[in-house]
């Protein structure tokens, strides 16, 4: 399988388009965090995560977006998936174990 070569770095610009928030900017501000996410039903314990600043860069409403490189030349490989938040930060799942776990290839470098 071929999967976009992609680094994801401290201070790394990004972007996103959600239901709620539409098209923010933001920037990579937490690697390989551990976050406890509360379901209502139960706590659920993620690793590896992504977070990312300012807190305006996501809402409710914008879970499942993609989150993108905000790079020179149209360069938009994507990042990850956000899947939680609060007012001061957005989390997301690293894009490539979801590409592994569901095989699937995205035509890139």
């Amino acid at each position: 399988m071929h999967f976009l070569k992609i680094r994801i770095d401290f201070n790394m610009k990004v972007q996103k388009c959600g239901r709620t928030t539409g098209q923010t900017e933001g920037r990579v501000s937490y690697l390989n965090v551990t976050v406890n996410v509360n379901y209502g039903v139960g706590v659920a314990t993620f690793y590896n995560q992504i977070g990312i600043r300012p807190g305006g860069f996501s809402a409710g409403g914008d879970s499942g977006s993609l989150i993108v490189v905000k790079g020179g030349n149209n360069d938009r490989r994507p990042v990850g998936l956000l899947y939680a938040g609060s007012s001061s930060l957005t989390i997301a799942n690293p894009i490539i174990p979801i590409l592994a776990r569901f095989g699937v290839t995205i035509d890139g470098e």
